[in-house]
């Protein structure tokens, strides 16, 4: 039986819808004070965890971004700004999947309005054009250049009113006060401002996949062993946490992490018949799984 999901409005690689619906948040601990959700994402999993107060952090700022953006507007403010966004440039109002939709004219028309949105955006770079762009990016995501500009792709997504529903979930929990923000790398968090009534849940880069945030060494071998310094370094403070991992993909033993599970005693939950998915490329074959110290 699956678990229900409260849906993000930010899409991000990485999500793990599909493993908050395998019960991922029933391996958590119970009365939790503080969730900290160091890399945070589009904090799905904040989002579908009960806890008195949160603590959302990732360092990436485009996110922190999208953070203050659900927390600063309502959600009307947000679906509005969209809609007349798609209405002034013509943007997609209909899925435009290459093998289904057959208006070879209307595809291109389509990805020209984009390309002029994307290029308004990246002259004014407004953070509810940052999002609107989004929807009709590649896999929705977003990726930026050298000089700061937005590069991603025409996608074939559209804005649909799941999205809306995704938009006002975002808005309700974003604009509690119990919901903090921050962009600080993970070595930076403090820990001695953590206590053992708190849960720290972290998702980092996979060290043995291909997803975007690794295609320029985004996350080296040096960050992967300063994670595990940080996690020990819970642990001696008596903290409980969970990690969200993989110990293989396509073939590729992340065996560095299966031996300091190991050296270190550590529970690790796998989830069957889970298949990750990255940025659009699939991994078929990736044996994710939660560690945790408690």
């Amino acid at each position: 039986m699956e678990t229900n999901c409260i849906i993000s409005p930010i899409f991000y690689m990485g999500n793990k819808k599909k493993l908050i619906k395998k019960g991922l948040i029933e391996l958590f601990p119970k009365n939790i004070d503080c969730f900290i959700d160091v890399f945070a994402g589009s904090s799905i999993v904040s989002m579908n965890t009960k806890a008195n107060k949160y603590f959302i952090n990732d360092v990436d700022i485009n996110l922190k971004q999208l953070y203050v953006l659900f927390k600063k507007y309502d959600a009307n403010t947000i679906i509005n700004h969209i809609k007349s966004r798609i209405d002034e440039y013509g943007l997609a109002k209909e899925r435009t999947k290459r093998n289904e939709f057959k208006d070879k004219n209307k595809i291109e028309q389509y990805k020209n309005a984009y390309m002029n949105f994307r290029s308004y955006y990246n002259t004014h770079k407004n953070v509810l054009d940052f999002y609107t762009l989004m929807f009709y990016s590649f896999s929705q995501q977003f990726r930026f250049n050298n000089k700061g500009d937005f590069n991603m792709p025409c996608g074939n997504d559209c804005f649909s009113e799941k999205n809306e529903e995704y938009v006002k979930n975002g808005c309700r929990f974003y604009h509690s006060d119990n919901v903090h923000l921050s962009n600080m790398d993970f070595r930076s968090i403090p820990i001695d401002m953590i206590t053992d009534k708190d849960f720290v849940y972290l998702d980092p880069p996979y060290f043995n996949t291909t997803a975007t945030y690794n295609e320029s060494r985004g996350w080296t071998e040096k960050d992967e062993r300063d994670l595990y310094k940080f996690l020990e370094n819970l642990s001696g403070h008596d903290i409980k946490w969970g990690m969200s991992n993989v110990f293989e993909n396509k073939g590729v033993v992340n065996q560095k992490l299966v031996d300091w599970c190991n050296e270190n005693n550590l529970k690790v939950y796998t989830f069957d018949k889970f298949t990750y998915m990255a940025c659009g490329k699939g991994n078929s074959n990736a044996k994710e799984v939660l560690i945790t110290n408690y």
